[in-house]
C-alpha cells in the first residue's frame, strides 16, 4: 500500500509523507492482530508561534478549569447500586 502526495500543480510533493507501521490488538485482548500504516510518521506539532512542541499527557478538568484526579473504578448493578464484592 503506497501513497503519493501531490501539490496544487499536480506534481509530486517533496517531501513525501512517512509511513510508520502501527499494530493494534497485539497483546492479550483476544482479538486478532491488525497492522496498518500511519501516514503521520513525520508530523511535528507546532504552537501559535510555529515553534515545535510535544504532546503532553491528558489531564481532565472541571468547569472551573481545576484538575480532576482519576478515581478508582466502581462496579454497579442494574439498579445503579455499588457492588462491593
Amino acid at each position: 500500500m503506497s501513497y503519493i502526495r501531490y501539490n496544487e500543480n499536480n506534481e509530486e510533493a517533496i517531501p513525501q509523507p512517512i509511513s510508520v507501521a502501527n499494530t493494534y490488538f497485539g497483546e492479550n485482548e483476544g482479538w486478532s492482530t491488525i497492522s496498518s500504516p500511519d501516514w503521520n510518521g513525520n508530523y511535528q506539532r507546532h504552537d501559535e508561534n510555529n515553534d515545535p512542541t510535544s504532546v503532553g499527557t491528558y489531564q481532565r478538568h472541571d468547569e472551573n478549569n481545576s484538575a480532576i484526579g482519576i478515581g478508582t473504578y466502581q462496579r454497579y448493578d442494574e439498579n445503579c447500586n455499588p457492588i462491593y464484592e
